[in-house]
């Protein structure tokens, strides 16, 4: 007789807390947790996929270009980002406008785009767009600037139909390099 009462009282149990799991929405539980990320753009094991692949290239409307390498981690709930990397800025010709270094400041989002499983890759392989603030430091004595960089990895089952794999830079009053033109980036869950 206890054996039926406690089969029952565990019974109950568990439909109570089925009945309260079902009234949370499920974004709360998906996204109630820490999550870490490792990043590469147009550097590490992605130069040995493609000629490509690195550095990550982007393009201004008056065709100059900045190519962008870099790693670092960044966390979701809390964010947080570390990591930067090098920029080359070129004009239309290809001549050396800038370069230097570029740092990690601020995780402003990030979307995953699901596992790269989908793709037959490793499953901690993942696709997703980050944004982040970052702070470039030119070579030349000159002061450093702030800037919006956009990463984008078109990996996963969720890839929205408008993404496409490489990085953008957005510097307030310089040109805006909105257009991705070559180059691989990576996140790795950890």
């Amino acid at each position: 007789m206890f054996k039926k009462f406690k089969v029952k009282l565990l019974s109950l149990f568990l439909s109570a807390l089925l009945s309260m799991v079902m009234l949370v929405p499920a974004g709360v539980l998906a996204d109630s947790g820490t999550v870490n990320y490792k990043y590469l753009i147009g550097t590490g094991l992605l130069c040995g996929l493609d000629a490509s692949a690195c550095p990550d290239i982007s393009m201004a409307s008056n065709d100059d270009t900045i190519e962008i390498t870099g790693e670092g981690t960044f966390s979701v709930h809390p964010k947080s980002v570390t990591g930067g990397g090098t920029f080359v800025h070129k004009d239309s010709d290809g001549n050396i406008l800038g370069s230097g270094t570029w740092a990690a400041v601020k995780l402003l989002s990030f979307r995953s785009y699901g596992s790269g499983a989908a793709q037959g890759l490793p499953s901690e392989f993942e696709g997703g767009k980050a944004l982040m603030r970052v702070h470039l430091t030119p070579d030349t004595d000159g002061p450093g600037f702030d800037a919006i960089l956009w990463v984008d990895c078109t990996l996963g089952d969720k890839i929205p139909a408008n993404a496409k794999e490489g990085v953008r830079l957005g510097v307030r009053g310089a040109p805006n390099f909105n257009k991705e033109a070559s180059g691989f980036t990576l996140f790795i869950r950890e």
